[in-house]
């Protein structure tokens, strides 16, 4: 299964969780580590994912979330790979930031195992940033839905060849 295919599969997977999925990857302007690879919003709380395949490196995930905290009220490491406090140190790092840790399985299409992560204390510039974006999103898909054909405002373009 390829990583975007992955992806679309975990989205999906968070939306029936009940989460609201940023279209594409979250661009945190300026930071370190710019582009969450699935930012979402349940209720009033934005989290970011950053997705880690089976060839990965999760420590690398260890340093995007800790960039990622001064941006969302809840950061989690999701990886196709698992591993646990006895034998990895990026465990305890995500245990220390308060990070969560999700193993998914993108072939059950569904979570083994999930630490959920603490609310995180964002910059509040930061994190009005991602409320900002979140918000156009939401307004262009209700532009998008409410938009309808309307043919009284079609030209008649009959009386421009006339």
């Amino acid at each position: 299964m390829t990583l975007e295919l992955c992806y679309d599969s975990f989205k999906k997977y968070l939306s029936t969780l009940g989460f609201t999925v940023y279209p594409s990857e979250f661009d945190c302007i300026y930071s370190e580590h710019p582009l969450v690879d699935i930012a979402a919003k349940m209720g009033s709380f934005y989290w970011a994912f950053e997705y880690k395949s089976e060839t990965d490196s999760v420590s690398r995930g260890v340093q995007q979330l800790q960039c990622y905290v001064r941006w969302f009220d809840y950061v989690v490491l999701v990886s196709e790979r698992t591993f646990d406090h006895r034998s990895s140190p990026n465990y305890w790092e995500l245990k220390d930031m308060g990070a969560g840790l999700w193993f998914y399985d993108p072939v059950q299409e569904k979570c083994i195992q999930r630490t959920n992560p603490m609310i995180q204390n964002p910059q509040r510039y930061n994190r009005r940033s991602v409320t900002r974006k979140f918000r156009v999103v939401a307004q262009n898909r209700r532009d998008v839905a409410t938009t309808k054909f309307d043919s009284t405002r079609q030209l008649d373009l009959f009386s421009f060849v006339t």
